[in-house]
């Protein structure tokens, strides 16, 4: 059915009252479309099984508003969404504590309203340790329902900049106590749950992948001798992707074979564009798209032969999902939870800043292409990465809420 949008919340509608009560640290908003987009299709996935109502609180990123301001949307017959959006301010000082003290003050407030609209939820699903997990418990202790947590954040791995080890005390507290009152944690890979367990100690744990929409990332036969060869990176291309060793491996590959190019998709930074031009990479060897929407995204990779990505960091990028499920082989760092997907029938891993190995790994794939079976690397992912498989899995979760911790 069509999205639709309102202003108050007796105009949307669930198909049944048992419904699930989603808590999301980052989503989709009206400002930025793409914020954890990835949990957005994690609750399309559990809808197709059990109702989802989505609850997103989040600050005002543009400075536009000054008043509060909340929208209604009806996803599907299964699934709404409400998202608030509230003002900051000025001082950047003030507006910790006033943020953080909005925030719980409209989580009680929409919460105890949607309770008024559709009764008690059977369970509470977070995602995002902050600020959905603490969300969650906070809920979980005052409504006396347990909650789960699903997480895909690399602050849990030390490389990260960010990373929890750099955090403080306050911090690192809230995320040890959100875990140990979660009933259940969903992570997207099994290496992202021992970094978790490394740092709380043990969870109930179920993993759970990212999804994948399979009626945009599917095989699309491409002509194996097609020219150019065409390898394609889709990411932000900030530090975590590392952009610039990225291209310094691909110019060294390029000056061999004349016909191979790379497209990079997404938003990127100015300094990216301007050391590609400053290493001599340009058209038409190099391409950069800038942002594009999710159904460009599936067009691009159905168009090219390989994804490449080279990542100092990850857990499992949503987009090593979506060219596995339209049959694209890929070359990535074996970093996080990659080496649970990627193999020598589907793709290249390579070592984390290794340059060379990067290398070596173009020739591999660009001379053995023709060897990958690329049909049956989508309809080995279309099993594992579609939203019935990944609704299944939640769904089950929810059904096995009550087995012992």
């Amino acid at each position: 059915m069509a999205e639709k949008y309102y202003s108050q919340i007796k105009d949307v509608h669930l198909s049944s009252g048992k419904y699930v009560l989603v808590l999301p640290g980052w989503y989709p908003t009206w400002q930025d479309r793409f914020l954890g987009d990835f949990n957005q299709r994690h609750v399309s996935a559990a809808g197709l099984f059990t109702p989802q109502v989505v609850l997103y609180i989040v600050k005002d990123q543009s400075g536009t508003l000054s008043n509060t301001e909340t929208r209604y949307r009806q996803v599907t017959e299964s699934i709404v969404e409400i998202t608030v959006m509230y003002p900051a301010k000025v001082n950047k000082i003030h507006d910790t504590v006033y943020s953080n003290l909005k925030y719980l003050q409209l989580l009680f407030y929409y919460a105890t309203m949607i309770r008024q609209r559709w009764g008690k939820p059977q369970l509470l699903h977070s995602y995002i340790v902050m600020r959905g997990g603490l969300s969650g418990l906070l809920l979980s202790k005052r409504w006396k329902l347990p909650f789960i947590l699903s997480e895909n954040w690399t602050v849990y791995y030390p490389s990260d900049p960010s990373s929890l080890y750099n955090r403080n005390f306050f911090f690192r507290r809230i995320v040890k106590i959100v875990f140990k009152n979660a009933i259940r944690f969903l992570p997207v890979t099994h290496d992202l749950q021992r970094q978790v367990e490394r740092f709380v100690g043990h969870v109930p744990c179920t993993v759970v992948p990212n999804v994948v929409d399979v009626n945009l990332f599917f095989y699309q036969k491409v002509d194996a001798n097609k020219i150019p060869f065409c390898f394609i990176h889709v990411s932000t291309m900030t530090y975590q992707k590392n952009p610039e060793g990225l291209l310094r491996s691909f110019k060294h590959f390029s000056q061999l074979h004349k016909d191979a190019c790379l497209h990079l998709v997404g938003p990127f930074p100015p300094e990216v564009l301007r050391y590609a031009e400053e290493i001599g990479l340009g058209e038409p060897v190099l391409h950069f798209t800038g942002p594009v929407s999710y159904p460009e995204v599936a067009q691009h990779l159905k168009a090219s032969q390989s994804l490449v990505l080279f990542s100092r960091y990850e857990n499992l990028p949503c987009v090593i999902l979506e060219a596995l499920c339209a049959g694209v082989p890929v070359i990535s760092t074996a970093v996080g939870g990659v080496n649970e997907v990627i193999n020598a029938s589907n793709g290249v891993l390579v070592e984390n800043e290794n340059e060379a190995e990067l290398f070596e790994a173009f020739k591999k794939l660009y001379n053995s292409y023709h060897l990958f079976d690329r049909m049956k690397i989508s309809n080995q992912a279309k099993k594992l990465y579609s939203y019935e498989a990944i609704g299944r899995l939640i769904n089950g979760v929810y059904n096995d809420r009550n087995s012992p911790r």
